[in-house]
């Protein structure tokens, strides 16, 4: 699977100095993404102690995108050769903290100093208090200070690409007989009453796995999630018998057409676990069910979703159907 990290943000700065600080030559522009990944690698596993508690890593705050962002800001500010960065996430009550500046040959130093700290006006009062609080140290004495925030509104969203097997003509099985860029999701035997075998269908079309946040209790309330277009399949032996596009119907239904995958495993707050999960192709975690199909009925719902799919008889063939629950 491939990782696709978008860092859905609008930004915005502030800059409090206090004297004139010396010219300082701007990194070259085109070294900033070397720099921002340079720096994110080696603090992105840092764990830090939250002020509601909690231990949050840098790297749930800061992706390569919001690094750049955060670096390119300090040199619009003249922030160079050091400034304190605030990174400001709007979805979190909590800002980070940390100490940016150029080491000698270019490059950036590791931060002297990072902590998380409650969410402030963010003045030089401001700064000392959270400071002491979170070092228990007095601030550092500076002949000028420059005070760099960086406000991101939107949260870093995470997801991941599916490495898709061949469809079509060479392909086996139920594959054989799906479009390009397909996924079966999930796939059953369903018993329409004719002697014949069927197999039914959730199939998903240029797929995305999307992680949950499982340290917050909406995260574990959601789940893993996946997203894409939604196909409902129904499939003889050697040919497909009827597919129906419940995109919409799902979407218009339930608002969203992400599909439940796994719920969260307390492992999956630790630094880097849902790349591990992702590398080993889901290797030992067990996927939600989607469908349960009532044998007399030939329906079921899709699971934590109010939609109703199933199978019926029209002008004598095997139709699938999806609609809301309760029509």
């Amino acid at each position: 699977m491939k990782r696709i990290v978008t860092a859905l943000a609008g930004c915005a700065l502030a800059l409090a100095a206090r004297a004139a600080k010396v010219e300082t030559p701007l990194p070259p522009a085109e070294k900033i993404p070397e720099l921002a990944a340079s720096l994110l690698g080696r603090i992105a596993a840092k764990s830090l102690p939250a002020p509601d508690g909690t231990t949050v890593t840098v790297g749930s705050i800061l992706d390569a995108t919001r690094t750049e962002a955060c670096l390119r800001t300090i040199g619009h500010a003249q922030g160079w050769p050091a400034s304190w960065l605030v990174a400001s996430d709007a979805t979190l009550p909590y800002d980070l903290v940390m100490r940016v500046a150029l080491a000698e040959d270019g490059t950036i130093e590791d931060p002297s100093t990072i902590f998380l700290a409650a969410r402030s006006s963010w003045d030089d009062a401001a700064f000392d208090a959270a400071f002491k609080k979170a070092t228990g140290a007095k601030p550092p004495h500076e002949r000028s200070r420059s005070l760099v925030i960086q406000t991101f509104t939107k949260k870093i969203a995470t997801r991941y690409i599916y490495d898709l097997s061949p469809t079509g003509k060479g392909a086996k099985g139920l594959l054989a007989l799906l479009p390009e860029g397909s996924l079966i999701r999930e796939a059953d035997g369903i018993d329409l009453r004719d002697g014949l075998h069927h197999t039914f269908a959730i199939v998903l079309v240029r797929p995305s796995f999307v992680p949950a946040d499982c340290a917050t209790d909406e995260g574990r309330a959601l789940g893993h999630r996946d997203d894409g277009g939604i196909l409902l399949i129904l499939a003889g032996e050697h040919a497909l018998e009827d597919s129906l596009d419940i995109t919409e119907v799902v979407r218009s239904a339930s608002g969203t057409t992400l599909l439940p995958r796994f719920a969260c495993d307390p492992g999956d707050t630790e630094p880097g676990a849902i790349d591990r999960l992702v590398d080993a192709k889901f290797e030992g975690r067990e996927a939600i069910r989607l469908i349960k199909v009532d044998e007399t009925r030939a329906r079921s719902r899709l699971d934590s979703l109010p939609v109703e799919i199933g199978v019926s008889m029209r002008d004598g063939v095997f139709r699938v159907f999806a609609r809301p629950a309760g029509r």
